[in-house]
């Protein structure tokens, strides 16, 4: 059952939704269909724009933010209201960024988002190591606060997630024992994949400004040109892609920064989407969750790894009921550094922390 509650009101009788959560946005979204006149209401009330709302999922919590939009509709034999939002999180994409005087310096990651998040009530919890504090780091002129939330963050290889209760995540993805087993013929109604190569390249060059050396405060301020690399070796023809780094740092930094790029579109350049029936991994009786470990098999794919649940969405409609669908790639997508994990997608199989059996598929063939 899917839910919106508007102050101490909660309504229920939907005939479609879609609500979405993920990793890769900010912001989880909601929209939902049902009819003029809500079960148990005699009169029917309508949603307006701009409300605080929260979304519940059998009973859970999975959206708090606002309306966005209200939309009504009828026709000689039908009347429908729509409604759509977001989370509270949704309005750092949508506003600019704005801090006196704009400019940060000595200040670690999570000063700089909170500073960002507090005008629009936004609390900022942290569950990873954020890394070294930033020299210097500024807002750009005309940026949103999600830019420029996602640009510092990007520096220090770290996610800004929602957390579905009106907070943001600073996090990484995560690693661990799989949550579930996804078997073709067993428990997938279906599934597709998305193999690519045009955003892959041969070699990452990261170029910057090293600001002289952080250990001596006392020596004047110095400018060296600096750039490093890393390279993708499954990518055998000449295909350079040149980098400019966010921010001036050491070169320790840059070559994170080529690692970080090389590896997220490694990564990303093969998904699965995966179509499960109901809302709930039965092996566990929770709703499924990003940012979770799954064990995917599926012959047709040509894959059996160990994948990272980048987004989830709940769907109702008429046609197939409840289902959830789960968009997996590999981890590796979300590193900053190759080290031991599980297999993934793009066919690097690797020591799982958790299992001693590797498992994988070059996918890099398709």
């Amino acid at each position: 059952m899917v839910e919106i509650k508007i102050g101490d009101q909660v309504y229920g009788g939907w005939k479609r939704a879609r609500i979405g959560r993920g990793i890769e946005q900010i912001a989880g979204s909601f929209e939902l269909t049902v009819s003029e006149r809500w079960p148990g209401q005699a009169v029917p009330r309508q949603i307006r724009r701009g409300e605080r709302c929260t979304i519940l999922v059998d009973g859970e919590t999975v959206i708090t933010g606002w309306v966005d939009d209200a939309l009504p509709s009828f026709a000689a034999d039908a009347h429908e209201f729509r409604v759509s939002g977001r989370d509270a999180t949704g309005d750092l994409v949508d506003c600019s960024a704005i801090h006196k005087t704009g400019q940060w310096s000595g200040m670690k990651l999570d000063k700089i988002v909170r500073d960002i998040c507090l005008p629009f009530g936004i609390k900022v919890i942290v569950d990873t190591d954020i890394g070294a504090a930033f020299s210097s780091f500024s807002i750009s002129e005309g940026e949103s606060a999600f830019e420029c939330i996602e640009r510092a963050c990007r520096m220090r290889a770290v996610m800004p997630v929602s957390d579905g209760k009106a907070g943001l995540v600073l996090t990484r993805a995560k690693d661990g024992e799989s949550v579930a087993e996804l078997i073709e013929g067993v428990n997938i109604l279906s599934a597709d994949g998305e193999f690519g190569m045009k955003e892959r390249h041969s070699r990452y060059i990261v170029k910057g400004q090293d600001r002289g050396s952080d250990d001596d405060s006392d020596a004047p301020e110095t400018h060296t040109q600096v750039n490093a690399e890393a390279v993708d070796e499954q990518v055998t023809r000449y295909r350079p892609l040149v980098v400019l780094a966010e921010s001036r740092g050491p070169h320790a930094t840059y070559k994170d920064r080529a690692t970080w790029e090389r590896n997220v579109r490694r990564g990303r350049s093969s998904v699965a989407t995966v179509v499960a029936q109901g809302w709930r991994n039965l092996a566990s009786g929770l709703l499924w969750q990003p940012n979770t470990m799954v064990h995917l098999v599926s012959p047709w794919l040509g894959v059996d790894a160990y994948l990272l649940v980048v987004a989830v969405t709940f769907t109702l409609d008429d046609e197939r009921g409840a289902v959830t669908s789960l968009r997996l790639s590999s981890r590796d997508a979300f590193d900053l550094i190759v080290g031991k994990k599980t297999p993934g997608l793009n066919g690097k199989i690797r020591e799982s922390k958790s299992r001693e059996k590797s498992l994988g598929t070059d996918w890099s063939t398709f």
